[in-house]
């Protein structure tokens, strides 16, 4: 009798042992994994404001002995482009009036044609970018490798730390050395019954604040992307396809 309780009492401690096992570091690192797609090839596409288009997708996932898991991720953006940035030149400067011209005077030899042209489509500058997700047992940390054109602050963000609660909060200190302070500040499902989470970012820039949301849903990763900064100017994104 006592040999069949001492094999129940081992069982029952066998399993409460997988079960903390479940619920400790491995445990994290399954749930913050379980908000980025689970395969290499998946591709995000991005729409946002004044036209901004992003185009990213994963190029490999590898997981160290060690127990990190790192997701390499290339891709592009693409924005209208400025004037200064295209080399034009402001209306009525730099252009010498002819005697015509001060006079408003049309020659004969001029070419007026009654068609209207048609507009043509606003110049875009299209950028490389190369980007990096590390999940620890405890955090995924983001890593901006090459984005001259993607308007994050920072190359390096801790964007989510176990354990993924409502009012989780957080703080750590960007490789510029601006301190920032994070926190989960929605949790729930959609519309399709798909989990998500919020996530809030808050800083001191340029002599002023600068707050950045996103948004992080499970299986697809970052779906919606907002930043303001101390010229109170807001900039979003959004994932329109996959």
């Amino acid at each position: 009798m006592r040999l069949g309780r001492y094999a129940a009492l081992s069982a029952i401690s066998l399993v409460f042992c997988v079960a903390l096992a479940g619920c400790g570091a491995g445990g994290n690192q399954k749930k913050l994994l379980s908000y980025f797609p689970p395969e290499e090839g998946f591709v995000w596409e991005y729409a946002g404001t004044d036209d901004y288009a992003q185009t990213m997708g994963i190029d490999s996932i590898y997981k160290a002995s060690s127990g990190e898991v790192t997701y390499s991720i290339s891709g592009e953006t693409r924005a209208p482009a400025k004037a200064d940035e295209l080399g034009l030149e402001i209306e009525g400067f730099a252009e010498e009036p002819t005697v015509g011209d001060d006079l408003g005077l049309h020659f004969d030899d001029q070419d007026e044609s009654d068609e209207a042209e048609e507009p043509e489509e606003a110049a875009a500058i299209t950028q490389i970018l190369e980007m990096e997700y590390e999940f620890t047992k405890e955090s995924v940390v983001e890593k901006v490798i090459d984005a001259d054109g993607l308007p994050y602050r920072f190359s390096e963000l801790e964007v989510l730390r176990a354990p993924i609660k409502k009012g989780k909060t957080w703080s750590f200190q960007a490789p510029d050395w601006t301190d920032v302070k994070a926190e989960i500040v929605d949790m729930g499902k959609d519309a399709d019954k798909a989990d998500y989470v919020k996530v809030k970012y808050e800083a001191e820039v340029d002599g002023g604040p600068y707050v950045e949301t996103r948004l992080f849903k499970k299986g697809l990763g970052l779906v919606e992307f907002t930043a303001v900064g101390p010229d109170y100017v807001e900039f979003v994104y959004s994932l329109i396809g996959n």
